[in-house]
């Protein structure tokens, strides 16, 4: 077998959804990666491994009725959480506290913290000054590591990310002692929805090119 690497997303068939490994293209995890699947359920025998992907499985109960925001909550629950962390970027304020009063009505207790706390600019991390979006002026700068550390200190259970930007979230789950999920992710350009730039790739003024690479042997 020519080993090309792990490509689940050209497999056609995903019997893996089943458990039928009988047609499995020589790419597929399950057959080639034997050790790390076996790494994987010997990680789900440890208690806290096991109990989250079961109240996950819980989930799948109400699949399909329920939105994301609903099964956070329900997740939450069902894990027995009582306070949540919201880190929430900037721009999505209103949404914010929309959602934090969401999660109060559902009877937790909360903590949010914005993407700005601290007061930081981009002078911080010494950005060059050709770098910035206007040139000779301050440009903010988000503290992610920040909100992390608040929302851990506020002892929140689980720390639910709303829109942070790319890299700032990667920064925000690296520092969080709490467990993290995210709601929403940022995009500024097509409303917090990235998919719909793989949805609309079809259409003629696209940007994105998602046609099918031809594989080096």
């Amino acid at each position: 077998m020519s080993d090309k690497g792990i490509l689940c997303s050209y497999c056609g068939r995903k019997k893996c959804f089943v458990g039928d490994l009988s047609q499995a293209p020589e790419f597929c995890p399950t057959t080639h990666r034997v050790e790390q699947m076996e790494h994987a359920k010997e990680e789900l025998k440890k208690e806290d491994n096991r109990n989250t992907s079961r109240n996950v499985a819980r989930t799948w109960k109400d699949y399909g009725k329920l939105t994301r925001l609903e099964e956070t909550v329900l997740y939450a629950r069902l894990q027995g959480y009582k306070k949540l962390g919201v880190a929430f970027c900037i721009g999505l304020s209103e949404e914010a506290e929309k959602f934090g009063n969401y999660l109060l009505n559902e009877g937790f207790e909360i903590a949010t913290c914005c993407c700005m706390c601290g007061g930081l600019s981009s002078d911080e991390v010494e950005l060059p000054d050709e770098d910035k979006i206007f040139p000779g002026h301050r440009q903010p700068l988000c503290n992610p590591i920040g909100q992390a550390a608040v929302l851990d200190n506020e002892g929140c259970e689980l720390n639910i990310i709303l829109g942070l930007c790319v890299g700032d979230d990667t920064l925000f789950i690296k520092h969080s002692k709490a467990p993290v999920t995210i709601l929403a992710v940022k995009d500024r350009v097509l409303a917090h929805n990235p998919l719909a730039a793989l949805h609309t790739s079809k259409h003629i003024y696209t940007r994105i090119n998602t046609r099918k690479p031809k594989l080096k042997e």
